[in-house]
């Protein structure tokens, strides 16, 4: 390398720096000048004047979405069912979902009816949930700019996050989930097909007997049904979306396989309790063939996102091959 070669290297880096660093700038106030933005969402429009910074979580649905777009919460409110009592405090283990979390989030409370007083003491600058807090909607409104999302069906999840992403400046973040969900949903298709060809599954959750005397069957435009006939499973349901369906009446159904959430209070081998002591249940060709497989309803149907998913399809892959769910 002669002398003008080694004068001229220095200056290339300090141009390539240069030039990087212009384009994050560029990148930074475009998203900057894309605020004020008014976003539509389930309660209405909501106005964000700046990019987000600190942000809660209302339920496992929009953490794992929060998650997945690459965003820590500041605070999270989680399902009542699991009976989570310490407001205020940092959470240490969130169910599925508490290895991707790093910024220890203060909990609030129950995500549809939050405490006031936490979320104030937070000073959030947004709070997003789903329609089912739309009754404090008011109250929370005051608090933070507030986004409402109904993630329950099939395709729900995909619109709030892309709604979500807009209003983080994280729309090509985005994409890249979509894009890889799709690519995680062909491949488990591909390895699921030769365990899972020709048979017919239903999938239903219940909280536990005597409290909970039926079971809701999901449908394919359920979250849970649209997302197992993805992976190649033929859904056997009474409608697209959930329906009470009593022991009595399961046997009608005759699936090759089954799968029972365990929900509320219940846990799988609750559920696995329950099932195996009814007689009538016991006559179906899935429970004298083994085929009925018990789950936890908090991954399998209270998270539902694109992180939720990958959890899934790992444990039906396991629990096909004879092991443990994690």
């Amino acid at each position: 390398m002669n002398v003008e070669q080694k004068e001229s290297y220095p200056m290339k880096k300090i141009f390539v720096a240069l030039s990087l660093a212009f384009i994050l700038l560029l990148v930074v106030s475009s998203a900057q000048n894309q605020y004020p933005m008014t976003i539509k969402h389930y309660a209405g429009e909501t106005v964000l004047s700046a990019v987000p910074k600190r942000i809660v979580a209302l339920g496992p649905h929009m953490l794992d979405i929060l998650l997945s777009l690459g965003v820590q919460p500041v605070g999270y409110g989680e399902a009542a069912q699991l009976n989570v009592t310490n407001y205020g405090q940092p959470l240490k283990q969130i169910r599925y979902l508490g290895a991707y979390v790093t910024s220890n989030p203060i909990n609030v409370g129950n995500r549809f009816n939050p405490s006031l007083e936490v979320l104030l003491s937070l000073k959030p600058d947004l709070l997003i949930g789903e329609n089912f807090a739309q009754a404090v909607y008011p109250n929370l409104s005051k608090i933070a700019p507030t986004l409402l999302f109904d993630g329950t069906g099939h395709e729900g999840w995909k619109n709030s996050l892309m709604t979500i992403a807009k209003a983080l400046g994280r729309e090509a973040r985005g994409r890249a989930v979509l894009a890889k969900y799709e690519t995680t949903i062909q491949m488990a298709r591909v390895a699921l097909a030769p365990k899972i060809a020709g048979k017919k599954l239903l999938i239903a959750w219940n909280g536990g007997f005597p409290a909970d005397p039926v079971y809701t069957v999901y449908g394919a435009q359920d979250y849970t049904g649209g997302l197992m006939r993805e992976l190649g499973f033929e859904l056997l349901s009474p409608s697209e979306r959930e329906s009470k369906v009593s022991p009595e009446a399961m046997p009608k159904f005759d699936p090759d396989m089954i799968v029972i959430l365990a929900g509320n209070a219940s846990k799988p081998e609750f559920a696995k309790r329950d099932w195996e002591a009814n007689a009538v249940l016991q006559t179906m060709r899935a429970s004298k063939t083994k085929q009925v497989y018990y789950l936890e309803i908090q991954l399998f149907g209270r998270i539902r996102g694109p992180i939720a998913a990958g959890l899934i399809v790992e444990n039906l892959q396991r629990v096909l091959a004879g092991n443990k769910p994690r």
